[in-house]
């Protein structure tokens, strides 16, 4: 492990999701800046298991006590929203919770970051599939993002049904998401 740098938890917080002690994660992440700080890095493993479990306990660490992660927004709500588009499922989904859950838990915050998740926002509402447009919408809203408006409306009568991992929002018609939408624009 040498090729850490001095002082972090990397290997740790990795050990601890390899032997699925996820608890333990947390509660280290937590109370422990250079834990937390490996936790994040692990966002960038090049093992989607270990990068998905990372999206999860982030997530956890937002509900249970989310000021910790406050300080760090900046570097884990993009990268989260950059994973949205990774094509393993349990990535993907980890990655749609975290990124809502973060905005909803730093609106200020994530306003700020409007700007640098964007472009992703839209991409994936250009080209992603009917669920991954329907996690962009519903951002998009959240953020207030009126650049959106033009995409948004284009979804209106699409009548196929979503699937994301957030409760209310399984076999929802896109066209709803997106009126939804339009009425928080």
């Amino acid at each position: 492990m040498a090729f850490l740098s001095f002082g972090s938890k990397k290997g740790k917080i990795k050990k601890l999701i390899e032997e699925e002690h996820f608890d333990e994660a947390v509660a280290l992440a937590i109370k422990d800046k250079k834990a937390l700080e490996g936790l994040i890095e692990l966002l960038d493993d090049n093992m989607p298991g270990i990068r998905g479990d990372a999206l999860l306990i982030l997530g956890m660490i937002a509900q249970q006590n989310r000021e910790v992660l406050g300080p760090h927004i900046e570097k884990i709500l993009p990268k989260a929203v950059e994973l949205t588009k990774n094509r393993n499922p349990y990535v993907k989904e980890n990655a749609m919770v975290l990124s809502r859950e973060l905005v909803l838990r730093f609106p200020t915050k994530a306003s700020a970051l409007k700007n640098t998740i964007l472009n992703d926002l839209i991409d994936e509402l250009k080209e992603g599939d009917k669920n991954t447009k329907a996690f962009a919408l519903i951002m998009l809203g959240e953020l207030k993002a009126e650049e959106a408006r033009p995409y948004a409306e284009e979804l209106v009568d699409v009548e196929d049904k979503v699937i994301l991992p957030f409760e209310g929002k399984k076999w929802v018609p896109l066209g709803q998401i997106a009126r939804e939408t339009l009425e928080k624009l």
